[in-house]
């Protein structure tokens, strides 16, 4: 197909609606948060293509994870910076597969690359300034201008199958992660898990917000546990665990293995970010905390059990490269007395 279909039409051309045997190769390498907003735009792809096998690329730090959805027949792994040899070698293997379209859910500098080395016949991304030379089929990324939710989005590119785009589904029950078996990750209804992590100097909530969130935690006779990954992240912990007596898990765990025990959890409680989106896989209670980020866009997909606290300012959203105040007031505000109400509700 040489000419460039920029219209959300289906086309007959890529799947038939009994097609089985082939597969397509959804790409979405990073990030956390990212690739889990996918997954309702999988779940819809195999309810309308059941007999159509679905390969996912992504990076190496998510792999394990990705292997847990349930949509998906085989992960394929890429390095952020690949080389030649590598890039010839996915190439080789999309070939193998049989790979009727591809479908760049990110349509970034990287994941643009890869679509276009893949070879794949069909490719489908979002119209995207410079990259669009990677793509055979275009989908606006906001259509009339009109910011919707990252998963509505992810869906849209799904109308070149002649997939509606609504109603979009849930997140699907996950696949049951195989655990360490020196891990005690026991069901705890009186645990609370806080990711003490921030994602960038925008979204951090204040250590001070974090102490008094702790003290009222423990106070009421509950658990606290602590998760993260970045050495800012372990920083904060070990400041609090010096502090309180919390139980540190950040950097001990995988990602299938944080999934798990925020499963096991009473509720969880996070700032805007990839764990939070991963506890949102699971039924646990979340309470999440919104700053320079609407809802609206990068909400949890989830229709019960969540609790969003945030400030209205009118700066919001932002660019997350300067704030107008002193300090960032729309995470600071955020009342650690109502991050403890929100607790109250869901542990009795």
């Amino acid at each position: 197909m040489n000419a460039l279909n920029t219209r959300p039409d289906a086309d007959a051309t890529i799947l038939s609606k009994n097609e089985t045997g082939s597969c397509v190769l959804f790409l979405r390498p990073r990030l956390l948060g990212d690739i889990i907003f996918t997954l309702p735009a999988l779940e819809l792809f195999v309810r309308h293509f059941p007999g159509v096998k679905v390969v996912f690329l992504t990076e190496p730090a998510f792999a394990d994870l990705v292997r847990l959805f349930p949509p998906i027949h085989e992960v394929l792994i890429m390095d952020r910076r690949p080389n030649a040899r590598s890039l010839l070698n996915f190439r080789r293997r999309v070939q193998r597969l049989g790979c009727r379209a591809a479908v760049d859910f990110h349509s970034g500098p990287h994941s643009a690359l890869l679509t276009r080395v893949s070879g794949v016949r069909y490719r489908i991304g979002y119209h995207t300034r410079n990259r669009n030379w990677a793509y055979t089929h275009l989908t606006p990324r906001h259509p009339q201008n009109a910011p919707s939710h990252s998963v509505a989005n992810q869906v849209r590119l799904l109308e070149h199958f002649g997939i509606p785009h609504r109603p979009i589904p849930f997140y699907p029950r996950l696949s049951s992660p195989v655990l360490r078996e020196d891990l005690a990750l026991g069901h705890d209804p009186g645990r609370v898990v806080i990711h003490v992590g921030a994602g960038n100097r925008f979204r951090d909530w204040g250590a001070s917000n974090f102490h008094t969130l702790i003290d009222g935690i423990l106070e009421r006779g509950l658990r606290a546990a602590l998760i993260g990954h970045s050495d800012l992240e372990r920083a904060t912990a070990a400041e609090l665990s010096r502090r309180f007596t919390v139980d540190d898990l950040t950097g001990k765990l995988s990602l299938p293995e944080v999934y798990a025990f925020i499963a096991a959890s009473g509720v969880y409680i996070g700032v805007d970010s990839g764990p939070l989106h991963l506890a949102s896989l699971t039924k646990t209670p979340l309470i999440a905390l919104y700053g320079p980020n609407l809802p609206a866009i990068s909400g949890p997909w989830r229709n019960a059990n969540v609790t969003i606290l945030q400030v209205d300012l009118p700066c919001r959203p932002c660019s997350q490269h300067r704030c107008r105040y002193d300090r960032i007031r729309c995470m600071q505000e955020i009342s650690p007395h109502d991050v403890l109400k929100a607790v109250d509700h869901y542990i009795r």
